[in-house]
C-alpha cells in the first residue's frame, strides 16, 4: 500500500500526462520501472492507476471525469459506496443540511449533498481531505465544506442530517460487524449525535446481524437493506430526534420499518414490512401434492431476493403473496400460479424428484450441466454436483430443498421466461411513465449478451468454423485415417461434442474438448488445463485455427446496417490499400464474418468517401491480446467530438485526419497521432519541454503543454 503522508498529491500537467500515457499498462510493471522516471512519482501515479479501476464500473459518473480528479487510494476507492447505493442513501436525508462524519473518498458526501443548501464533510486523514477538496471542485460540488479532524473531537454541528459511516476494521487489521465493535461505537454516541440533528443515518456492514442491531438500536424507525444484483452490499439504520418524530410508534423494535432493495440489472427490487409483521405471519404449508409436477400442471418455485433473506423476512412473502413454504426451515415458495411481481427469482418446475443414491448416480445421464442451489438440504451446493459430477452453468437449475412428508427433495427447474417478459414490459411501462432519461446506448451495451462462454456451459452440437486449409496438429482424431487429414477444411463447420478428462504423464486429470469434424471424425484437443478449472468463467481456450459461430451470428444481428463513429484509423483497418480514411467519422455496418482465432469478429463497414473496409476485433468482454482488439476501441454510438467541447472545429477535422500543426495541445495531438512509442522531458529556460518519438523518426517537441516543432531525428 501507498504511503500518501509521504507523497505531494499534485495533478501536475506533467503527472496528468504520464497518466493518460499509461492509463492501460500494468501498474506493478510501471513500479520496476520507476527508475525510467526521475520526475514522476511512480508510486503515487501507480496508486492513482489501481484506484481509477476500481471505480471504472463502481462510479461511471467519477470515472468520465477521472483525469481531473485525485483518488484516495486504491484502498479508498475499493472501499467507497457505489454510485447507486450513494444516490439512494440522498433520498434518505431530510432538511437542507449534512454533515457526513466519516468522510472516507467523498463519494457519499458528494452524492447526498444533491439539492441541499450545506454539507460538511468530516474526514481524520489529511490525504483524504486533500483529494476531497480537489474533487469537489473539480465536479462543481460547491455546497461542501471539508473539515479535517477526528469526529468524535471536533464539534458536532447543528444540521438537519447526519450521516455516519463507523470503521469496521479492529486494531490487528480484522473485520467486524457488531456496532459495539467498530470505530467510532454509534450505540454510546447516538444520543449525543441526535442533540445536534433531526435524523441520524448509520451504514453498517451487509454482515450485520438487523436483529442483533435493533437491540442495540432500539430507537431505530428504519431499517433499509441495499443489495445490487442479488448482492448485499449495506445496512443503513435511520434514526430521528424524539421531539421530531412524535408520531413514532412507542412498540419498540417490531414497528421498525424494515426496507429490501435490490438494485438488479433490468429492473428493482422493493419489499417493505415490520418485524411485528413478520412475527405475525401464518406462512400456509404446502402438502406433498403441492410440491409434485403432474400432466396439465404448472408448479412454480419462488426463491425470495438476497435483501430478505438477510433481513428475516421468512414467513410474511408466503402470506403476502399468497404461496405455500416447502419446510419451515427451507424459505422457498411454491404455487400452481404465476405472481410475478414476487421479490425475487421465480422458476418453472419441471420435475421434483426425492434424493436418493441412485438418483445422484444416474442424474447426469438427463441433465449434463446445471446451476444447482440448496435450502435446507442435507447436501451443500459443492457435494451435490460433486457427488452427480454435474458441470456448473446452462439454462437448467436444480434446487435441493426437504419437505416434511418427502424428505429431501431436487427440484428440476428452469427460469420463469414468461415472468421475465413480463417484468420487461413493466419496467418499461414504468420508466415511459416516469419519464426517465433512457440509459445510454453504447456498444457494449448492445452486445451484453454476445459472448462466448466457458467450456463447461457449451450445449452438445454447438457450432465452430474451421479456418485453416489442413488440421491443426494440436487437434487429434480418436480414430486416425490419413486420408481425411489431407482434405482441405477452411471455413467448414464443425460441432463440439463434450469434454472429457485424460490422464497426463503426471497423473493429472487435463481436460480435452472433444469435436466432431464435417466427415463425422470425433477430434480432440489437449487444453492443457486441470479439470478442476472446467467452472472458470473466466477460462476461454483460444483453440487453433477455430471460431464459435454463435457470437459472430448474434454480433451481425445486433450490429448490421446501423452507424457507428468510427474511433482507430491505422494498421488494424485493412483492406484500403493506400487510400486515406479518416476516423471520428459515421460509418455504417455492413456485416460481421468470421475473423480470427484470436479476433473472431470481422466488422465490415462503409466509409463516408465510399470505402468499405474491415478490421478484427474480439468481443466487448473477451480479454484483449497483442493480436485483438475488443470491438468498442473501434466504433462508438455516441459522437467523440461531444467528448471536446473546447477543441475548435478545425482542429478537429485536421485530427480526424491525422494531421497536426504547432500549437496543438498535448491532448489535441495523442487524439490525431496516438501514444508515442517514448517520451523524455527536459527542462530549459524556456519552460518545459516534453519530447513524443514515433515511428519514422518522428519527433514532436511540446514546451508548457503546446506543441512548439515538429522535426525528425537524423
Amino acid at each position: 500500500m501507498c504511503d500518501f503522508s509521504a507523497l505531494t498529491m499534485n495533478l501536475t500537467p506533467e503527472m496528468r500526462s504520464f497518466l493518460r500515457l499509461h492509463s492501460d499498462d500494468d501498474p506493478t510493471k510501471l513500479l520496476l520501472a520507476a527508475g525510467r522516471y526521475p520526475d514522476i512519482d511512480v508510486r503515487w501515479a501507480a496508486e492513482q492507476l489501481m484506484a481509477r479501476r476500481q471505480i471504472r464500473t463502481k462510479l461511471p459518473e467519477w470515472w468520465a471525469k477521472a483525469d481531473d480528479l485525485i483518488m484516495g487510494g486504491r484502498i479508498p476507492a475499493e472501499q467507497c459506496s457505489s454510485e447507486q447505493t450513494a444516490r439512494y442513501k440522498q433520498k434518505l436525508v431530510v432538511g437542507s443540511s449534512l454533515c457526513d462524519m466519516t468522510g472516507g473518498m467523498g463519494v457519499d458526501s458528494y452524492y447526498m449533498s444533491r439539492g441541499l443548501e450545506k454539507t460538511i464533510y468530516t474526514e481524520r486523514q489529511p490525504h483524504l481531505c486533500d483529494a476531497a477538496r480537489h474533487n469537489f471542485a473539480a465536479l462543481g460540488a460547491d455546497n461542501i465544506n471539508v473539515r479535517e479532524g477526528d469526529g468524535q473531537s471536533l464539534p458536532i454541528p447543528d444540521v438537519d442530517t447526519i450521516y455516519i459511516d463507523p470503521a469496521r476494521r479492529a486494531h490487528d487489521g480484522s473485520r467486524v460487524y457488531d456496532i459495539a465493535d467498530c470505530e467510532p461505537n454509534v450505540a454510546t454516541w447516538k444520543d449525543q449525535l441526535l442533540e445536534h440533528c433531526h435524523r441520524l443515518i448509520i451504514k453498517l456492514s451487509p454482515m450485520a446481524d438487523i436483529t442483533r442491531v435493533l437491540e442495540q438500536l432500539p430507537e431505530a424507525s428504519e431499517v433499509h437493506v441495499v443489495a445490487v444484483r442479488n448482492e448485499c452490499k449495506e445496512v443503513l439504520v435511520v434514526m430521528e430526534r424524539k421531539d421530531m418524530n412524535a408520531t413514532q410508534s412507542t412498540d419498540g423494535k417490531g414497528a421498525t420499518k424494515i426496507h429490501c432493495v435490490d438494485f438488479r440489472s433490468g429492473d428493482e427490487i422493493h419489499f417493505e414490512y415490520t418485524l411485528n409483521e413478520e412475527q405475525e405471519a401464518r406462512a400456509k404449508m404446502a402438502d406433498a401434492a403441492d410440491v409434485t409436477t403432474g400432466e396439465g400442471r404448472s408448479l412454480y418455485l419462488y426463491e425470495p431476493d438476497v435483501t430478505l433473506l438477510k433481513a428475516g423476512a421468512f414467513r410474511l412473502p408466503a402470506e403476502r403473496y399468497g404461496l405455500l413454504k416447502i419446510d419451515t426451515n427451507s424459505h422457498l415458495y411454491v404455487s400452481d400460479r404465476l405472481v410475478s411481481d414476487f421479490p425475487g427469482r421465480i422458476f418453472e418446475t419441471d420435475e421434483t424428484m426425492t434424493l436418493s443414491s441412485k438418483l445422484l448416480k444416474t442424474l447426469k445421464r438427463r441433465v449434463p450441466q446445471a446451476n444447482i442451489s440448496t435450502r435446507n438440504c442435507t447436501l451443500s451446493a459443492d457435494e451435490l454436483r460433486k457427488r452427480t459430477g454435474i458441470r456448473d452453468g446452462g439454462s437448467t437449475y436444480i434446487v435441493g430443498t426437504s419437505h416434511p412428508a418427502m424428505g429431501q427433495l431436487l427440484m428440476l427447474c428452469h427460469k420463469c421466461l414468461l415472468m421475465l417478459l413480463i417484468l420487461l414490459i413493466g419496467a418499461t411501462s414504468a420508466s415511459a411513465k416516469r419519464k426517465k432519461k433512457a440509459p445510454e446506448i453504447t456498444v457494449e451495451s448492445m452486445l451484453n449478451g454476445v459472448t462466448l462462454p466457458s467450456p463447461d456451459e457449451w450445449a452438445t452440437g454447438m457450432p465452430f468454423v474451421y479456418l485453416n486449409d489442413r488440421i491443426n496438429q494440436t487437434l487429434m482424431p480418436e480414430t486416425p485415417d490419413l486420408n481425411a487429414d489431407t482434405l482441405c477444411y477452411k471455413n467448414t463447420r464443425w460441432e463440439f461434442e463434450g469434454v472429457v478428462s485424460e490422464e497426463d504423464w503426471m497423473g493429472r486429470q487435463i481436460m480435452s474438448l472433444r469435436f466432431r469434424s464435417p466427415l463425422g471424425r470425433i477430434y480432440r484437443f489437449a487444453t492443457g488445463r486441470p479439470m478442476d478449472m472446467l467452472a472458470d468463467k473466466d477460462y476461454h481456450p483460444a483453440i487453433p485455427g477455430m471460431v464459435a459461430q454463435d457470437p459472430i451470428t448474434a454480433a451481425n444481428i445486433c450490429m448490421m446496417g446501423k452507424e457507428f463513429y468510427l474511433m482507430i484509423n491505422d494498421e488494424r483497418v485493412s483492406g484500403t490499400d493506400s487510400t486515406h480514411i479518416d476516423k471520428f467519422v459515421r460509418v455504417t455496418v455492413d456485416s460481421i464474418t468470421t475473423g480470427t482465432e484470436h479476433a473472431p469478429l470481422r466488422v465490415w463497414f462503409t466509409h463516408p468517401q465510399g470505402i468499405s473496409t474491415s478490421f478484427l476485433s474480439s468481443l466487448p468482454n473477451s480479454r484483449e491480446n497483442s493480436t485483438s482488439t475488443a470491438i468498442q476501441k473501434f466504433l462508438s454510438v455516441k459522437d467523440p467530438y461531444l467528448n471536446y467541447p473546447n477543441i475548435k472545429r478545425e482542429d478537429w477535422e485536421m485530427i480526424c485526419r491525422n494531421q497536426i500543426h504547432q500549437g496543438m495541445t498535448i491532448e489535441e495531438v495523442r487524439l490525431s497521432w496516438g501514444r508515442p512509442q517514448r517520451f523524455e522531458r527536459l527542462t530549459s529556460k524556456g519552460g518545459l519541454i516534453e519530447r513524443w518519438h514515433y515511428q519514422e523518426r518522428r519527433v514532436l517537441e511540446f514546451v508548457d503543454g503546446r506543441l512548439s516543432r515538429i522535426a525528425r531525428e537524423r
